[in-house]
């Protein structure tokens, strides 16, 4: 079996999630298409998520499609994401870049 991870980047409000959502209906992954409007997604979980219509934290969504799996990583905005590299990032080296 062969394995792919994908990371889904864009920014806040770009329909991420909602890629995701699609993607786990067409691959049979989900009976139903959750949508971020009414909190019923699969990656945004959290009370925090469904009340404010975005993601918070990055969410691994396992999808199989044929006899490939495929790691879907939904994620939140770029700005959340590079902010939080950052802190890593100056975290680990004590300095940045």
């Amino acid at each position: 079996m062969k394995l792919v991870n994908i990371g889904i980047l864009a920014h806040v409000d770009a329909g991420k999630t909602t890629i995701t959502e699609q993607i786990l209906f067409l691959t049979k992954s989900a009976r139903s298409i959750g949508s971020v409007d009414s909190g019923t997604t699969r990656s945004d979980f959290l009370e925090v998520e469904k009340k404010r219509g975005i993601s918070v934290y990055a969410s691994l969504l396992p999808v199989t499609y044929g006899d490939t799996t495929i790691n879907i990583v939904d994620t939140p905005d770029l700005l959340t994401l590079f902010r939080r590299w950052s802190a890593v990032c100056l975290l680990w080296t004590r300095r940045c870049w």
